[in-house]
């Protein structure tokens, strides 16, 4: 799947979402998400990247986010669609190692992050 299919068929699942949350006798659909790391859409990419997540990435990636930094809802990544910054967009569950480049952050059983490449 692509980038553009991902973010397309998100985009219309909030639109069906929002349709569906105007009429009250209708039961809201509700769909499982997870942080997809190594996405970056300008002015869509989430907040929170922390030195854990940056330093999981670079070893796993040969220090291909070197130029990251650390930020708390910021709005948008610094340098969002620029290489060499760790970002990161909300997918549908299951979804994210059909992205090109997409991988996700998860704790090791000592709790350290480590990156699932899928």
């Amino acid at each position: 799947m692509k980038k553009r299919e991902i973010f397309l068929a998100a985009a219309l699942n909030g639109i069906f979402l929002s349709a569906k949350a105007d009429s009250p006798a209708e039961t809201i659909v509700t769909q499982e998400v997870e942080k997809c790391y190594g996405i970056q859409k300008k002015d869509q990419n989430g907040c929170s990247i922390d030195k854990e997540e940056i330093a999981a990435a670079n070893a796993a990636f040969k220090n291909k986010y070197k130029k990251s930094t650390t930020f708390e809802c910021a709005g948008n990544v610094p340098g969002s669609n620029k290489q060499g910054h760790l970002a990161w967009v909300y997918v549908a569950k299951g979804s994210c190692h059909k992205i090109e480049g997409g991988f996700l952050i998860k704790k090791d059983s000592n709790g350290k992050k480590i990156v699932d490449k899928g």
